[in-house]
């Protein structure tokens, strides 16, 4: 008997531990396909990956089914033509029966056994219910905003004023309508990814500039302040089932890729700014997945940047997340992975807009004719114009074989030596022969030409020499103002230059 009860106490501590196991069940029917595969996939950013796969039989069925619970996101079922219907993954909702037909996967969806499903399938019908109410309105404001008024009448330009005014008022009533749905969701489904995805999708509320007694406004940057202070307000920076749709990404891209000014100045302060956040709300430390992910995206962004400078933003990731500890262990602890970060960060963090150029201890050329007798030592630190052009090439690069002979031709055109411009042409490798026959077939002794011999100056690390030809432009302080341009560019920008320094001489 009590061997008998010990069983029953075994078998129902095992049934008790099988039941508290919420394995995920999402059975499938799709009338249209037969005898073929289905594919469970899910957003991740602005990527669309493959979670599952499984064969349905003649009747369409399949089930997407496994031991442990997917991660929560917006996925999506994807049929062998690859058109796909989403739903929500969440926790503990993943047990549930989806129908629908391929000749309309979207207005044949049935979901059974899924609350967090069925309301984000009427919140997709709302929204399509009140586009369609809204469209005529929006296509009436194109084509009235399209019109040429140049040759309207007073009468006519009152018209359209009053069209204008309709049709957006109509589009208003619309949002406003739509809005006050999303947020009926927000506040009866509080905890739901759907509300989460709606904060990201919510605009915040900019006030109006403070203004005095008399109506002038007296601060000029207040909504910037406010907007880089509030943009993440309706954002759950702690819900990690964000990364798994496309709308997290796509706020901290437009957040800064557009409402930032483009300058590090004011991009940088704001990295800071949100990592700080999403470390408050999340309250996982560096372990969290919102902050790492975060970090590797803005990591990944500004490693190549679209803008000149912006690399900047990068080295401060490199070095004050990367290498100040401020990292998950499992990326820490990733020897080969942290050593290439240390030496992307040494080759980098010299060469940024703003700071000083590195100074180089090389040999000069002699001038023409006397090529040998001339030659010496010298510093870049040495030369006195208020602008140097410091190109590296190397004469069996054929990109420099094109660039080099380029910007001479530029040089000389503009007239850039009796401005006050020197360029500073370092040779980065050490055949001599070759290098004096190149500076003589281009008859280039108007330009400082130099090289290291010894390859001392390590000038590959400090100027991030990985293929040539490379330029900096560098200010009567030393510090460089620019990199990596074209030619044509280098001009626009020393023009630009010069032409300012010129306007505050005249002022002084």
């Amino acid at each position: 008997m009590k061997k008998f009860f010990c069983f029953l106490v075994v078998f129902s501590l095992a049934v008790s531990a099988f039941a508290q196991k919420t394995p995920h069940k999402i059975e499938v029917k799709v009338n249209g396909v037969k005898d073929t595969t289905l594919l469970l996939g899910y957003h991740y950013g602005a990527k669309k990956l493959v979670s599952d796969t499984i064969w349905v039989d003649s009747k369409g069925r399949g089930v997407f089914s496994g031991d442990s619970l997917l991660d929560g996101g917006l996925y999506l079922v994807l049929t062998p033509d690859y058109r796909y219907f989403e739903i929500i993954i969440d926790n503990p909702d993943q047990t549930f029966k989806i129908e629908t037909d391929t000749a309309d996967l979207f207005g044949k969806l049935k979901i059974e056994g899924s609350e967090s499903n069925t309301v984000f399938m009427q919140y997709q019908r709302k929204s399509s219910e009140m586009y369609k109410i809204r469209k005529p309105a929006l296509e009436a404001l194109k084509a009235l905003y399209a019109e040429d008024t140049t040759k309207m009448n007073k009468k006519r330009l009152a018209a359209r004023r009053d069209s204008i005014t309709v049709m957006t008022a109509k589009v208003d009533s619309v949002r406003d309508v739509m809005m006050a749905y999303e947020d009926n969701i927000r506040k009866q489904y509080p905890t739901s990814l759907l509300a989460s995805i709606l904060g990201c999708t919510h605009e915040i509320e900019i006030p109006d500039y403070p203004r005095d007694e008399n109506g002038n406004i007296t601060d000029s940057l207040f909504k910037y302040t406010y907007m880089k202070k509030h943009y993440f307000d309706n954002i759950n920076l702690g819900d990690e089932r964000l990364l798994r749709t496309p709308v997290y990404e796509t706020k901290i891209d437009d957040y800064f890729d557009k409402q930032l000014i483009q300058i590090p100045d004011s991009i940088i302060p704001q990295v800071d700014f949100v990592m700080g956040r999403i470390l408050a709300q999340e309250n996982k430390g560096y372990e969290g997945k919102m902050y790492y992910n975060t970090l590797h995206h803005l990591f990944m962004k500004y490693q190549n940047p679209k803008y000149m400078g912006l690399d900047n933003i990068f080295v401060h990731i490199m070095a004050n997340y990367y290498l100040n500890g401020h990292i998950p262990a499992r990326v820490a602890n990733d020897t080969a992975y942290m050593n290439k970060i240390k030496d992307r960060y040494e080759k980098m963090v010299h060469n940024q807009i703003g700071v000083h150029a590195t100074d180089l201890l090389v040999y000069k050329m002699g001038q023409q004719d006397t090529l040998d007798e001339n030659m010496g030592w010298t510093r870049l630190s040495m030369v006195k114009s208020p602008y140097v052009v410091l190109y590296f090439f190397d004469t069996d690069c054929g990109h420099c074989k094109k660039i080099i002979p380029e910007w001479h031709k530029l040089y000389r055109e503009n007239e850039f030596k009796k401005k006050g411009v020197e360029t500073f042409l370092v040779y980065t490798q050490t055949d001599m022969d070759k290098w004096k026959a190149f500076i003589s077939e281009q008859d280039m002794f108007d330009f400082i030409n130099v090289f290291d011999p010894y390859q001392n100056t390590n000038f590959r690390t400090v100027y991030d020499i990985y293929s040539t030809p490379v330029v900096y432009v560098l200010d009567k302080e030393r510090k460089i103002i620019a990199k990596r341009l074209p030619p044509e560019t280098v001009v626009d920008l020393l023009n630009h230059e010069l032409e300012k320094d010129a306007k505050e001489s005249k002022k002084k």
